[in-house]
């Protein structure tokens, strides 16, 4: 009988006790897992935690009859299960009362066995399609997760890539202004790259910038903080619900972060380890910003503080002139 290999999950719900035990003990000797109720409240309380897989569910019951509990059913819990009437009724009328409720068939009581065996039979293949299409479905989200992280995802670094943060960051504006909240934008760049290179080579190159990005990653992993290569040796953080004063104590986090991992450069003016110099920018958004007018800002507090003495940072005021806002909205 069970050419699929394997049994279901059987909620019974039926308030004559005497038909409900016979019942079950049936579909338990056909090798299915049963769950009984003996009123409608009882079974749509079972239902979420027993997940079943066809319900046999009686009509005639106090309370809530079989109908209601259907229409419940189909309320409450979106994803479609069979569900079979019993009734001793033959009536035209009540059969097509139960398919309007929401149930899949309709058996008369007393049930014949051979009937019930032929129901169950088809019940399965239906099971069995369904728990396939369900292995298919999670195999391919998770397909779907993996791409996306990839489209997502420097290549070398496994932090976010520039595509995703520019994305990101006109998300952050939108929101931050109609919240009219602050958002931060910390831009770093490697100090004396290009002599580490030269004189280490290009595979320690990329191990620095691998350390160095999983490094800022484990400081900002809360919710609203997202850490992204942005070209080269260049990295950037963005900060959601973050004044001034949050971040330049955030970009105080990263120098700390750097002196504490001590990534070995002999050729960083003296300094003996990796350093970076940082941009920081926080402003409350008007909405009416422009991505590359963002980075332009804070990529001149970047400049001022390589020419600061580098292994520092310096904040970077933004102000949208009402000039550049009648350009944008007429260009």
């Amino acid at each position: 009988m069970n050419n699929t290999g394997s049994s279901m999950r059987i909620l019974l719900v039926d308030d004559v006790q005497l038909d409900r035990m016979q019942l079950a003990i049936r579909l338990k000797q056909l090798g299915h897992s049963v769950e009984t109720a003996a009123s409608g409240v009882e079974a749509l309380a079972i239902y979420p935690k027993f997940e079943p897989e066809l319900v046999l569910l009686d009509v005639s019951m106090p309370e809530m009859d079989g109908f209601e509990v259907s229409q419940e059913i189909r309320n409450q819990f979106p994803e479609w299960i069979p569900i079979i009437f019993l009734s001793g009724h033959e009536e035209p009328a009540m059969i097509a009362k139960a398919i309007e409720a929401g149930g899949d068939d309709y058996l008369i009581k007393p049930v014949d066995k051979l009937v019930l065996n032929s129901k169950l039979i088809a019940m399965q293949r239906i099971a069995f399609m369904r728990r396939e299409l369900k292995r298919t479905s999670a195999k391919l989200s998770e397909l779907n997760i993996a791409l996306q992280q990839q489209v997502n995802e420097d290549g070398l670094t496994k932090v976010f890539n520039r595509r995703f943060i520019d994305t990101t960051l006109r998300e952050m504006i939108a929101w931050h202004s109609r919240h009219q909240a602050p958002l931060a934008v910390i831009l770093l760049d490697v100090d004396n790259f290009k002599p580490f290179n030269d004189n280490y080579g290009h595979i320690e190159g990329d191990k620095c910038l691998i350390d160095l990005a999983k490094m800022t990653k484990e400081l900002f992993n809360r919710n609203g903080d997202y850490v992204g290569r942005y070209g080269g040796e260049e990295f950037v953080v963005l900060l959601s619900n973050s004044d001034k004063e949050n971040a330049l104590e955030q970009a105080q986090r990263i120098q700390n972060g750097l002196a504490e991992l001590s990534y070995p450069h002999d050729f960083n003016n003296g300094m003996g380890f990796v350093t970076v110099s940082q941009g920081v920018l926080s402003l409350v958004p008007s909405g009416k910003e422009e991505i590359d007018d963002v980075f332009r800002t804070v990529d001149n507090g970047l400049y001022q503080a390589k020419h600061s003495g580098r292994n520092c940072f310096c904040f970077a005021g933004f102000e949208l002139t009402a000039e550049l806002v009648d350009q944008k909205v007429h260009s």
